[in-house]
């Protein structure tokens, strides 16, 4: 047995050691170590408490974090052993017991070369002394500084889960919420809304309850005023709140001073998109696709888009997998559809016969050569004075959509009177083109600092919400792109922008993207394009499970609250395998407002304690 080293002069760094490594065993793990401890030092080796190792004999040293224990065992016997248990459980009777010593796991981060963190090819040694970082360093070491405050790191008194709101690699990068119900999701989310307003971040909440129309206005909540006392905090309502809401949909704030109503454009919503989200079969989608290219040769027939060698330009460019076709409304589309029913009807198939020997009369058929028909006038088309009711500008000359529609003729009656039923469903909504409520203004809600909620609590139709997502997410991309693009050319920072989908599983699930490939593609188009544009997605459900791997794939970040089911737990710890065992085992057991969080820029997944929301949140029944 070696006993040179007690022979030697005490170093005096070792009074400042927290314990020794322990020797390894077989079932010891790589990066992986086992520290041993004295009785009065114990507490120093807090859950989570970040320490350095350094290596005896090889000079070595290394940064690890506590991931098990501080256990205690007892000296000379097992703790299993029959005189230990025998000590502990007649403890009323006898003054005796077994002195005892701390037992830690340390997991390594890395070897500290020339400043760096490096993965580390050795193991400390045995009997290496463990020193515990203070706060100033652990702080560095696990990158949670900046100004935009999630709350306090679990393990220390008084260390700040803090991100750099400017730092391109953090709120760019998109971010799961994610949680059971009670778990404090919504805390969470209003906590955000308050420190993104604070750091001048465009924050734009998709509110599918309503819960955040208030958020101008402090916390009244009681257990929420204590937390903040706690904190040194105090209730506080953003400064700059806007709130959208369909036209012909409340408000859940609708005295609100900057109260929004909105209508949406049909020619902003791909037909892809909008066929997907309508739930049309494949019959019903060709029909649909059909009746809006003849759409697209009479808006040019009766000179309402193009008309100009611009407008043309615009047409060639319009990509149908993201947006429509301009100037075109539902409207249009639907006098398109009642006059193919109407043609496949006997008095249409009557009035087709009548129309053909009209033609022939002069010697041209409008069947035939439609490139001709882009010349024709009103007085060229035979007149059909029987017909369909049109309702939009195409009932000033039926003649010429009965010839657009006979020059791409279709069949199966029944399928085109299902698709007008769905059409006709849509249009009764009364959210497209209403002409005395304008569309959404993205740029307002760029503005830096501003909070816009876009209330859907009167909605009562994830459909009805998907389109509404759907539009404004590709509307709020499209003038953030503008934004960067004349910041960049100007050599200016552009106003980063958070956007939060509540309830995501209901826009983004497993089954509506096998059931949405072009919408998802959409949203997939404006993760991937918004991370070099400051333009950063939040996705909050509490159904994690839902969401496909396509979705969590576009993540980066993660606040994962309370989780109660295992195999989602399973899915989840698969997804984001940054986060290591002994934090998952207690994913079971967190607290409401306690959470797992896991951002590019920390060094590692942190146990947060997210701070309290000082603005007021409406509670969901």
């Amino acid at each position: 047995m070696r006993n040179d080293i007690s022979a030697q002069p005490l170093d005096p760094e070792l009074a400042l050691a927290a314990g020794f490594t322990h020797f390894d065993t077989s079932s010891s793990e790589d990066n992986l170590l086992t520290v041993l401890l004295a009785r009065d030092d114990i507490h120093l080796l807090a859950a989570q408490t970040l320490v350095r190792v350094k290596s005896r004999e090889d000079g070595r040293s290394y940064l690890g974090v506590v991931v098990r224990g501080p256990f205690a065992e007892p000296n000379a016997v097992p703790a299993n052993s029959t005189m230990a248990v025998g000590v502990v459980t007649h403890g009323k009777k006898l003054t005796y017991t077994f002195d005892y010593h701390g037992r830690a796991e340390v997991e390594l981060l890395g070897e500290e070369v020339a400043g760096a963190l490096k993965p580390p090819r050795f193991r400390p040694r045995p009997q290496s002394p463990v020193f515990v970082l203070d706060d100033a360093e652990s702080e560095r070491v696990l990158g949670v500084g900046g100004d935009l405050c999630l709350g306090l790191v679990v393990g220390y008194e008084r260390m700040e889960a803090r991100l750099n709101a400017r730092d391109k690699s953090v709120l760019p990068r998109h971010t799961g919420i994610l949680g059971t119900t009670g778990g404090g999701k919504s805390t969470t989310v209003a906590t955000l809304i308050h420190r993104a307003q604070a750091e001048g971040i465009a924050t734009v909440v998709f509110d599918v309850e309503g819960e955040y129309t208030h958020v101008d206005e402090p916390t009244e909540h009681t257990a929420m005023l204590e937390a903040l006392k706690r904190r040194g905090q105090k209730a506080q309502g953003v400064r700059d709140l806007h709130i959208h809401h369909l036209a012909g949909r409340a408000s859940r704030n609708p005295r609100h001073k900057n109260l929004h109503r909105f209508s949406l454009n049909f020619s902003s919503l791909s037909p892809y998109a909008l066929a997907e989200i309508l739930d049309m079969s494949d019959a019903q989608q060709e029909r649909f696709l059909k009746a809006y290219d003849v759409t697209k040769l009479l808006l040019e027939d009766f000179g309402i888009f193009p008309q100009n060698e611009e407008d043309r330009r615009q047409a060639l460019d319009v990509d149908e997998l993201s947006t429509g076709y301009p100037r075109m409304t539902i409207q249009h589309v639907l006098d398109v559809v009642s006059v193919y029913i109407y043609s496949l009807s006997d008095e249409g198939r009557a009035e087709s016969k009548s129309r053909s020997r009209s033609s022939s009369k002069r010697k041209e058929s409008v069947l035939e050569g439609l490139g001709e028909l882009d010349g024709l006038g009103p007085e060229d088309v035979a007149p059909a004075p029987h017909g369909p009711t049109l309702y939009s500008e195409f009932k000033n000359n039926l003649g010429k959509v009965m010839a657009r529609v006979m020059a791409q003729s279709s069949k199966h009656e029944i399928s085109w009177k299902a698709l007008a039923s769905k059409l006709h469903r849509l249009r009764r909504l009364n959210i497209f083109d209403v002409g005395t409520v304008p569309g959404v203004h993205y740029g307002s809600m760029l503005v830096p600092g501003r909070v816009s909620v876009i209330d859907l609590s009167d909605t009562d139709s994830p459909q009805l919400n998907n389109m509404v997502i759907a539009d404004i997410l590709r509307g709020l991309q499209n003038a953030q792109e503008a934004r960067y693009q004349k910041a960049n050319d100007q050599d200016q920072a552009v106003t980063p922008v958070l956007i939060i989908i509540e309830e995501a599983h209901e826009f983004l699930s497993a089954n509506r993207i096998s059931q949405m490939p072009v919408l998802f593609e959409q949203v997939a188009r404006i993760a991937k394009r918004g991370r070099k544009r400051w333009l950063g997605l939040v996705f909050v459900t509490q159904l994690p499970q839902h969401l496909p791997n396509e979705v969590l794939g576009l993540l980066n970040n993660f606040i994962i609250h309370k989780m109660t089911d295992s195999t989602v737990i399973a899915r989840m710890q698969r997804t984001v395998g940054s986060i290591d065992e002994s934090l998952w085992n207690r994913v079971t057991r967190l607290a409401p407002g306690q959470a797992l969080v896991s951002f590019s820029n920390f060094a590692r997944p942190l146990m947060v304690a997210v701070d309290p929301a000082p603005v007021k949140r409406l509670l969901v029944d």
